[in-house]
């Protein structure tokens, strides 16, 4: 499995001869991700504008004409109906079926790979503010390493425990430090990688970063992104 690391919480992953999309937001690296060709599918977490940009979603699928978009039901159901998200309208006519709604416990198949969502909720930004659906995923397919992404949650779910690569958010408006190392420590991957970091500054991303890898628990390796943004993860038994 190959996963490269499109700023924020964009990430392309590559594992089974399938190439998937995820959370192509308002704080990826929007040029990168309008070059990409050969995707396979698009996955989106959650609603909110860092995670789904309308304008560079319509401009991925115009380039990828019919590929499944396997979305957390509310942002499935409000791309369905054409009602604007929080970074505002979709402007895209959607195939029958090519919308695919991916709630916690669901699984949708796209290429060889599964992509199963877990979790359901947003973790709380603030009482007043309403919380919103999340479909944290388990990406899994033969012969390839489990990939775990939060989304915007630090929810400990059981399929995140002890899971081969868990993409977590490492710094947040709605999180603590404390709170993210405890849910590092709780559920244990073999490999964390750091995303949803494009809210802080590059001056100041290496000290959640540091944080996190200085108190991870033993066994687990916080593994920043290289300049390529590229990271290669073995199967089982490689």
């Amino acid at each position: 499995m190959k996963i490269r690391h499109l700023q924020h919480s964009c990430l392309l992953v590559e594992a089974a001869g399938t190439r998937l999309l995820i959370d192509p937001g308002s704080l990826a690296a929007a040029e990168e991700v309008r070059a990409l060709r050969s995707l396979d599918g698009v996955v989106i977490t959650h609603q909110h504008a860092d995670h789904v940009a309308p304008a560079l979603l319509a401009e991925v699928l115009e380039a990828h004409p019919g590929i499944p978009v396997v979305a957390e039901p509310q942002t499935c159901a409000a791309l369905a109906a054409g009602e604007a998200l929080p970074g505002g309208a979709v402007e895209v006519s959607f195939a029958e079926g090519q919308l695919v709604p991916l709630p916690a416990g669901g699984t949708a198949h796209v290429g060889g790979l599964d992509v199963a969502g877990v979790g359901g909720w947003h973790a709380v930004i603030h009482p007043d503010i309403p919380r919103v659906g999340n479909s944290g995923l388990v990406i899994s397919g033969e012969g390839e390493p489990r990939l775990g992404v939060t989304g915007d949650s630090l929810e400990v779910i059981e399929e995140f425990r002890g899971i081969d690569v868990l993409a977590f958010a490492v710094v947040a408006p709605w999180s603590k430090m404390h709170e993210t190392i405890d849910f590092l420590r709780e559920v244990a991957p073999r490999l964390a990688l750091p995303v949803h970091d494009a809210i802080v500054s590059p001056a100041g991303r290496p000290i959640f970063v540091s944080q996190s890898t200085n108190l991870a628990p033993e066994g687990t390796e916080v593994r920043d992104w290289p300049e390529d943004g590229w990271i290669e993860v073995a199967g089982p038994g490689a």
